[in-house]
């Protein structure tokens, strides 16, 4: 008696399986054509029916704000980017990452002819400065004299203003290579901070104006860079209230929105917007990864779907199922926002009060790849 019930059991799991793969035999063909890339629509039969849950998209946001990655980064005033001020070949460096550094302290030397001209122009205007002030000296002592004229030591005055203005850009010019002689000159930090990176070698030419050889960064100028869909963009504004989790340090941090860009990046479609903490941890640095939410209020008309309605298919396509007034189960093409609390915000593709699967939508559709 047990074998006989246990084999009904069989048949009858059979037949439901089999009923999730087809419809009934006045619907067979509508089934098989949903399932091929060509398909629309698809009819399930009851059997299977049972396993989906449908429900209207609704305007219901979940708790807790909305959630973007990330992630630590220096403000632009608090990183200074140390280049070549001269062509030549670095000879030596004389720093590494995570050194701190003060205003003045040697980074790299360059040896460059360029250095050499420049302080030979030094030696020149100042002996040029010397003779026209020693010309000037006996103009004047002539003119006491009786013997010198008026004209001469007028010129003589000009000369010695000429090279005294002469001998001024030769000194700000040769400040640029820092003490010393000869061809070497060394390059120095402009401000205090922390030695972010280091991409000067001995040995490598280098051109003025050229990619930063060392980067020096302020560790009191850090602040958190997130991304924003753009469709989203709006919603983000000045001093919104934001919490930064970095797990890195298990901490969560409390802050508020700075800004916001002004434009998209053309391949994203996202915008940075840039969060102020309130304290700043003594170990937070450059580069962390972090998650931010956001108190922001949904406008009006969001529609917002559980994440398991949304069906992920080839070329990255989110794809939820429609059921349609005959319960027919139409396939349509969504994009969706950010998601939290187990649901995903519906941008485009769904109207308020549509009925959706979802749950089970892997059934009606044993395509897709995987669920969003």
């Amino acid at each position: 008696m047990l074998k006989r019930g246990s084999s009904l059991l069989v048949v009858a799991l059979v037949v439901v399986l089999a009923g999730c793969g087809k419809s009934g035999p006045d619907s067979s063909g509508t089934a098989n054509a949903a399932t091929s890339p060509v398909a629309k629509e698809l009819k399930l039969t009851e059997a299977s029916r049972k396993f989906l849950v449908i429900e209207p998209v609704g305007g219901v946001e979940p708790a807790g704000g909305r959630a973007y990655f990330g992630r630590v980064a220096f403000r632009p005033k608090a990183l200074s980017a140390v280049t070549a001020p001269f062509a030549g070949r670095i000879a030596s460096v004389l720093v590494e990452p995570g050194q701190r550094v003060s205003a003045g302290t040697p980074l790299f030397t360059i040896e460059s002819a360029d250095v050499l001209q420049l302080r030979t122009t030094l030696d020149q205007a100042r002996i040029k400065l010397q003779t026209a002030e020693a010309v000037l000296e006996r103009q004047n002592e002539m003119m006491k004299r009786g013997v010198g004229t008026e004209v001469e030591r007028f010129d003589a005055e000009m000369k010695l203003r000429e090279a005294r203005a002469e001998a001024g850009r030769a000194e700000r010019n040769a400040a640029l290579a820092g003490g010393g002689s000869g061809t070497e000159a060394s390059v120095r930090a402009t401000v205090e901070g922390v030695v972010v990176s280091v991409r000067a070698n001995v040995g490598a030419t280098v051109q003025p104006g050229g990619d930063p050889l060392v980067e020096v960064g302020n560790p009191n100028g850090l602040w958190v860079v997130g991304d924003v869909p753009e469709g989203e963009a709006p919603l983000v504004k000045k001093g919104v209230k934001a919490e930064v989790v970095i797990s890195a340090l298990n901490q969560t941090l409390a802050g508020h929105v700075a800004g916001i860009a002004p434009r998209s990046d053309p391949e994203t479609r996202r915008a940075p917007f840039y969060v102020e903490l309130e304290r700043a941890p003594a170990d937070l640095r450059a580069g962390l990864l972090v998650r931010i939410s956001l108190a922001v209020k949904s406008e009006p008309g969001e529609l917002w779907l559980p994440v398991t309605a949304v069906l992920l298919k080839e070329g990255g396509r989110r794809v939820v199922y429609i059921e349609d007034k005959d319960g027919k189960f139409v396939p349509r093409d969504v994009e969706v926002g950010d998601g939290r609390g187990g649901q995903v915000r519906v941008l485009r593709g769904l109207q308020q009060g549509e009925r959706v699967v979802v749950r089970g939508a892997l059934l009606v559709d044993r395509e897709a790849e995987q669920l969003l």
